[in-house]
C-alpha cells in the first residue's frame, strides 16, 4: 500500500526555491519524503514517547501529576488520532465526504494540541533547567503535523454544495472525534470510581475482586488509583493499610509505599 496519494520530490532550480517559502512548502499539496518523515516522528512517535515518559503531566513519576483528571480522555482522544493520522498517511485521499470528515477530525487534533502546548508551556519552560522539558514543547510540531494534513484532506477536489460539504461533515468529524473520546472517559471514570471505592471501603473479598477488575485499565486509571495511595497513607489500621497494599500490587504490579513518597513529596 503506498503511502499518500502523491509522493514527490521534484529538482527544484534555485530561483524556484527562493520563490516558494518554507511555511507555503509545508502546506502544499505535493507531499515529500521529509515531509512523511517529520508526521511520522512528530506526530506518532512523538506524542506516545511523551505519554511513555510523561514525567508529570497525567501520571507523573517525579511528583504528583498536574492533570491527573484529564488523563483517560488525553489517552484515548490522542489514541484515536494516531490511528486516524496513520490511516490518512496510508491511504491518502478517497471519497469526498470522507476526506472532508478526516480534515475535521484531523483540525481537532490540532487544535488539541495547541492549547496543551500552550498550557504546558510555563511548566516545559521550567523543566528546561532540568532537561525534561523539551517533551512540553512536543505538542506544537504533534500541531503542525495535524494542521498540515488536515489542510491537504479539506483542500481536495470538491464536488456537490460545498456549503454542506465543506463546513457540515468537517464540523461532525470534530464532534465526533472528541465526543467518542469524552464519554468513553466518563464511562471509565465512573467504572473505576465504583471500583476504588469498593477497594478502599469495601471488605477484603469485594476489594480484591474490584482490584482484578481494575487491572486492565490501570493505565487509564492513575488519578483514581492515587486515592488508594491516600487512603493507604491516611489509615492508620494496619489490616486496612496490608489490603490496600495487596490491592494496589495486584493493579499495577508496584509497591504502594513508592507511590507514597512520591505523592508526599
Amino acid at each position: 500500500m503506498e503511502i499518500q496519494h502523491i509522493i514527490e520530490e521534484p529538482a527544484i532550480s534555485k530561483s524556484t526555491s527562493v520563490k516558494t517559502g518554507f511555511w507555503k512548502r509545508q502546506f502544499a499539496p505535493v507531499v515529500t519524503r521529509p515531509q512523511i518523515i517529520f508526521d511520522v516522528i512528530f506526530g506518532v512517535l512523538g506524542p506516545i514517547l511523551c505519554f511513555v515518559f510523561d514525567p508529570v503531566v497525567f501520571r507523573g513519576w517525579l511528583f504528583g501529576p498536574l492533570f491527573p483528571e484529564y488523563q483517560t480522555f488525553a489517552y484515548l482522544f490522542s489514541g484515536l488520532q494516531i490511528t486516524l493520522l496513520c490511516f490518512w498517511l496510508l491511504t491518502g485521499p478517497g471519497w469526498q465526504l470522507w476526506n472532508k470528515l478526516m480534515g475535521g477530525m484531523l483540525l481537532c487534533g490540532a487544535i488539541f494540541c495547541v492549547t496543551m502546548g500552550v498550557v504546558l508551556a510555563p511548566f516545559s519552560l521550567i523543566g528546561l533547567i532540568y532537561g525534561i522539558g523539551a517533551l512540553g514543547l512536543t505538542p506544537f510540531l504533534t500541531a503542525l503535523v495535524y494542521l498540515r494534513n488536515s489542510g491537504r484532506a479539506l483542500r481536495s477536489e470538491s464536488r456537490g454544495d460545498e456549503s454542506f460539504v465543506g463546513v457540515i461533515i468537517p464540523a461532525s468529524g470534530i464532534l465526533l472525534v472528541a465526543g467518542l473520546p469524552l464519554l468513553l472517559s466518563i464511562q471509565i471514570h465512573l467504572t473505576v470510581s465504583r471500583a476504588v471505592t469498593e477497594i478502599v471501603q469495601g471488605d477484603p473479598q469485594h476489594a480484591m475482586f474490584a482490584a482484578r477488575r481494575l487491572a486492565p485499565l490501570r493505565f487509564l486509571a492513575s488519578a483514581e488509583l492515587d486515592q488508594i495511595v491516600n487512603a493507604y497513607s491516611a489509615s492508620s489500621d494496619e489490616k486496612r493499610k496490608e489490603l490496600l497494599k495487596s490491592c494496589y500490587r495486584e493493579i499495577t504490579g508496584d509497591n504502594i509505599e513508592n507511590r507514597a513518597h512520591i505523592l508526599d513529596d
